[in-house]
């Protein structure tokens, strides 16, 4: 076959497929759908107004961007936050281990009873025992691993509400039409590096952070 017939074909093949969906999607002329179907489908989608978008205002926009990897490393509040953060984590794994410990011991000193006169009421004792120390240090891990991730959800909103509102003020004077933020990886590649503003950004939000402290 040729590089012309097989052209042909594929041609013939898309007309053939567009003339079956025509088919499948026009009204036959003696439909009884009713006017209360056309009605309601109507309603179901209602007029779509197009958003006119002034593509030529971002010939003029001014743009900037901040490394959120050099914020996340110099930015003090961070700091301070993540010092709380792995001080409270290291706090309650230091008590989940000693309760660990002491259900290990307990543990050994259990299965190490001779039962050969013990009664079964005696048993079932020993047994609940085991039972309500490893549900108590279940119960613990769990508590534990709730409350970081609470401490950390509360940590990332605050340190973006204060992002958020040194932005806002930083560009009532800056008036920077938009301020990226990127990082490694991310997406987006930067061309133009006088349009850092990272250092100036962290800069400002130490001085608040400061100032905040004293």
């Amino acid at each position: 076959m040729t590089q012309r017939s097989s052209l042909l074909l594929i041609i013939w093949n898309v007309v053939l497929t567009a003339l079956v969906v025509f088919g499948l999607l026009r009204k036959p002329a003696g439909s009884s759908d009713s006017p209360a179907t056309t009605d309601s489908l109507a309603t179901a989608m209602p007029d779509i107004t197009p958003v006119v978008r002034d593509t030529g205002a971002l010939k003029e926009a001014r743009i900037a961007y901040l490394h959120m990897d050099t914020l996340r490393r110099k930015y003090e509040l961070i700091a301070e936050k993540n010092r709380r953060y792995n001080s409270e984590a290291s706090r309650l794994e230091s008590g989940l281990q000693k309760k660990q410990d002491e259900a290990r011991q307990r543990y050994q000193e259990l299965m190490s009873k001779d039962h050969t006169y013990s009664t079964k009421a005696e048993i079932e004792r020993d047994e609940a025992e085991l039972q309500g120390l490893m549900a108590q240090l279940q119960e613990m891990q769990q508590e534990g691993e709730s409350r970081m991730a609470r401490m950390e959800a509360d940590m990332l909103s605050e340190i973006s509400k204060e992002l958020d509102d040194y932005l806002k003020e930083y560009n009532q004077s800056a008036g920077f039409d938009y301020i990226l933020s990127i990082q490694s990886g991310g997406q987006v590649w930067v061309g133009n590096t006088g349009l850092d503003i990272t250092d100036e950004i962290v800069n400002g939000l130490n001085a608040r952070y400061r100032a905040r402290k004293k």
